[in-house]
């Protein structure tokens, strides 16, 4: 844990790392997975004067200023081990994809019954409107924003399997979402049952829990116990050429 790391700064490590374990009650030393963060930058400035118009409550302001600075983030993709599958632990969508990815789980979206099949559809079935912004791991979880009532501004878990209480915000503003994110990732993707797949010998699917959250280093090999980086990796690849390293609400 970090507690003077802002979030941004999660994209400005060299090399990052979290440590999981498939069993963490097991006496076997962690597994180092070597991940990227991505900040994108590009801002769709059309399709941000639309989601203005609909977050038109102040306690949305932080939200709206992110997309001014940012458009969207991913968190955690594995890069090494190469059986690990690459795919981000929390996804951030671009302003352009918000709608689409809300209507998911809209009544008959495709992703409805992550809502309506626990006690989390007396809070989005109502009458307040609300945005899903982020995918948790593969989904179906996923982070919501209220646009209205007295949830406005406040960030909630979507989950089909929730192991707390749902019903209450993770973070009340935005920028303490963030805040928890950057503190310790490694728990905040425990918080949301995200986990880091790889893949065994028997090409079936592992679930490794994360456990903490290293901002720079390599990956440690067993068989030699040095730790290697990703950049000498690649250029050892380069100059060999083998692998070394195995109903619809609204609408903008």
């Amino acid at each position: 844990m970090n507690s003077k790391r802002t979030f941004f700064e999660l994209f400005e490590t060299d090399r990052p790392i979290l440590k999981v374990k498939f069993d963490v009650n097991s006496n076997k030393e962690a597994t180092e997975v070597e991940i990227e963060n991505r900040l994108e930058k590009d801002i769709d400035t059309k399709c941000l004067d639309n989601l203005k118009k609909l977050c038109t409550n102040p306690n949305l302001a932080e939200f709206l200023d992110f997309y001014a600075k940012c458009n969207g983030f991913s968190l955690a993709t594995p890069v090494l081990p190469k059986n690990a599958q690459k795919k981000p632990l929390l996804l951030q969508l671009p302003v352009n994809q918000l709608i689409k990815f809300t209507e998911l789980y809209l009544p008959k979206g495709k992703l409805a019954g992550t809502i309506d099949f626990n006690k989390t559809k007396t809070l989005y079935r109502g009458e307040h409107k609300w945005l899903a912004f982020a995918q948790v791991d593969d989904g179906p979880g996923c982070l919501t924003i209220f646009l209205e009532g007295e949830y406005a501004g406040n960030i909630f878990l979507v989950t089909p399997q929730p192991h707390f209480n749902i019903l209450k915000p993770i973070a009340k503003t935005f920028n303490s979402f963030l805040d928890r994110v950057a503190k310790d990732p490694a728990a905040f993707f425990k918080l949301t049952k995200a986990y880091v797949t790889i893949v065994g010998r028997d090409n079936q699917n592992f679930g490794y829990f994360p456990l903490q959250y290293i901002d720079s280093g390599g990956i440690l090999f067993p068989e030699n116990g040095e730790k290697v980086s990703l950049e000498s990796i690649r250029s050892e690849n380069d100059k060999t050429g083998e692998d070394t390293v195995k109903k619809k609400w609204w609408r903008f």
